[in-house]
């Protein structure tokens, strides 16, 4: 048995993100800790108590706790809140590991934002799974981390370049989804849930939340020129999106707001198009998104947004755009789509992506250089 102490960079939630479908999937025989990002200091956040909270367990073997509040700092100018930070964070991890009976443990990082710790906590290894571009903070803080760690886990090409000169230890381990809930889809006797059936077909959608930072404007241009399709959004919107207001007026964009996502393979199952977005954030990134891992799930013809810069994934079965007008050519493409083979290589890609397959991956790797 192992023991693993992973410091996350998002909260645990059902159903989440990479971190915790990586880490929930590695054998149950280890034991892992997995620390919550802290709240700031100097926020209203509501959670600034939860560090004080016993500890949650989704599974027998991980516990949950919430890191006490720090300066959420980006960069190497206040070394005094620095010093506070480390100090107050390394206590409350050590306390903590104590107190789980941990020894020896795997430090797992997933953000650039811990690296200060790195000479105060006790650990026999470090992993750094880099599933994101992290240019919001100081270069030199995730280049001390991948310096550090034993082995370096990039979910893109784009990004194990970037950190090539770092550290040649690296792994490709891409994003994934989960196949046990997306085969949900393949029910033919599924109904369509009720906010479907007051909008007619075709149906070009959207599965999960969309941020503030979400280009829209593919959608825009599609939608107004093509007055009779219908794009859904099954999730909520953030309102902050340049666009919302400007969709929410057109009669063929449907905002659904919140859609728990055990239900999101359901509203796949009945759209006749799939749908992917870019962050206009980071647009130039070649991180393919779990979305998309889904999405071939499902089966259903998909059409995305792609990076100038970047080689569309899947070509043979995704149909890639570059520009708003791209998107709406590909969208009439893909409404056009008949073949029943096109739809078996993407449930066959998107099988191959089963989010056990890349824990078991992740584990191997660990195990083989002695880590686990």
């Amino acid at each position: 048995m192992a023991h693993i102490i992973c410091l996350g960079s998002v909260r645990w939630v059902k159903l989440g993100g990479r971190t915790q479908n990586l880490l929930s999937r590695l054998s149950r025989h280890h034991k892992i800790l997995y620390f919550q990002p802290p709240p700031s200091l100097i926020s209203q956040d509501i959670r600034k108590g939860d560090h004080k909270k016993q500890a949650i367990h989704p599974q027998k073997n991980i516990s949950l706790y919430t890191l006490p509040p720090v300066f959420h700092l980006n960069n190497y100018d206040h070394p005094r809140l620095l010093g506070y930070n480390v100090k107050k964070m390394t206590k409350y991890i050590q306390e903590k590991a104590k107190q789980e009976q941990i020894v020896d443990p795997l430090l797992w990082l997933c953000s650039p934002f811990y690296y200060a710790l790195l000479d105060t906590l006790q650990y026999k290894g470090m992993v750094y799974d880099c599933y994101q571009d992290w240019s919001l903070f100081d270069i030199r803080w995730e280049s001390i981390v991948a310096n550090r760690a034993d082995i370096l886990f990039a979910a893109s090409p784009g990004l194990a370049d970037h950190l090539a000169p770092c550290n040649t230890n690296i792994a490709l381990i891409p994003n994934g989804g989960n196949l046990s809930l997306y085969r949900k889809s393949e029910d033919l006797t599924l109904q369509a849930p009720d906010p479907l059936l007051r909008i007619p077909s075709p149906l070009l959608g959207y599965l999960g939340d969309v941020t503030r930072d979400v280009d829209l404007r593919p959608v825009y241009r599609a939608a107004k020129a093509n007055p009779r399709w219908h794009f859904v959004f099954a999730g909520r919107c953030s309102r902050e999106n340049p666009l919302y207001q400007t969709l929410l007026n057109l009669n063929n964009v449907h905002f659904l707001g919140k859609v728990p996502q055990s239900e999101l393979p359901v509203y796949g199952a009945h759209f006749d198009v799939l749908i992917e977005l870019l962050d206009t954030d980071d647009p130039e990134e070649d991180v393919v998104s779990s979305r998309i891992y889904e999405y071939l799930m499902i089966g259903k013809p998909i059409v995305s947004m792609y990076p100038a810069r970047y080689t569309p994934a899947y070509p043979d079965v995704i149909y890639g755009a570059r520009s708003p007008k791209e998107f709406s050519d590909q969208c009439l493409q893909a409404l056009m789509e008949n073949s029943g083979y096109t739809a078996l290589r993407r449930k066959q890609y998107g099988a191959e992506a089963d989010w056990n397959l890349r824990a078991q991956l992740a584990q191997q790797i660990l195990e083989n250089i002695s880590l686990l």
